[in-house]
């Protein structure tokens, strides 16, 4: 943070930064350091064949994240390769023009277009995947920075992955619900839920206004419009 700290960036900028750009090593030492300090003192890993069976184990649960991330890639490469992404957006975006949904409206209609999806596409990262390559050139196309789509896409997706059937955290909390209610359905769960479905979407649309309308930086150097 000081000026002149060694791990700032080129030219003494705060951002980016070497602590940034390798923000992944770092946290991927500081949790391996925890897990090897914490196996040894319980003794659950006394080897190299315990650490790899641990290893096996953890990555057992994200097959089905890898084989749907593989697909995801191989339509965003095909997008790529063939410029259906990028004539989509151009179409998008002179079709909002064309019609005035422009400025803000726009962004509140990329929200509501994503929520409907999230019911269908539970995924954030996969939903991200198919949407991010359209809508983000297209709003590039009317002034509108990556960032405000992004931040847009994460209002939409949150709001509605607690409605949908396809969501496997619902049956978590289902499984503990009827620990107080051995009578509640999914049914039963969905309809409690969906009360904040409406209120989510208000709320964070109004938030988003609030730093749409005075043009307040999503982030460090993550503004609005495009420079």
């Amino acid at each position: 943070m000081p000026s002149g700290a060694p791990l700032r960036g080129a030219g003494g900028a705060l951002l980016p930064s070497p602590v940034l750009t390798g923000m992944v090593p770092i946290v991927f030492g500081a949790f391996l350091l925890a897990a090897l300090t914490y196996a040894r003192t319980a003794r659950t890993v006394t080897g190299a064949e315990d650490l790899i069976a641990s290893v096996s184990d953890s990555l057992r649960t994200m097959s089905g994240y890898l084989v749907m991330m593989f697909v995801a890639a191989q339509v965003i490469a095909l997008f790529d390769w063939s410029d259906v992404g990028i004539l989509l957006a151009v179409k998008s975006a002179a079709f909002l023009d064309a019609i005035g949904l422009t400025g803000f409206w726009a962004i509140v209609a990329f929200v509501l277009v994503t929520a409907c999806l999230n019911l269908f596409i539970v995924s954030g990262s996969a939903l991200w995947s198919l949407a991010g390559p359209i809508f983000v050139p297209a709003f590039m196309l009317l002034g509108m920075s990556p960032a405000l789509s992004q931040a847009a896409f994460r209002i939409g997706d949150s709001a509605t992955g607690i409605l949908t059937p396809m969501n496997p955290y619902l049956f978590v909390i289902l499984a503990m619900l009827r620990q107080y209610e051995p009578e509640a359905r999914l049914g039963t769960l969905i309809a409690r839920l969906s009360v904040f479905a409406a209120p989510f979407l208000v709320v964070w649309l109004a938030i988003l206004g609030v730093f749409y309308g005075f043009g307040l930086p999503l982030g460090p150097g993550a503004h609005i419009g495009l420079k």
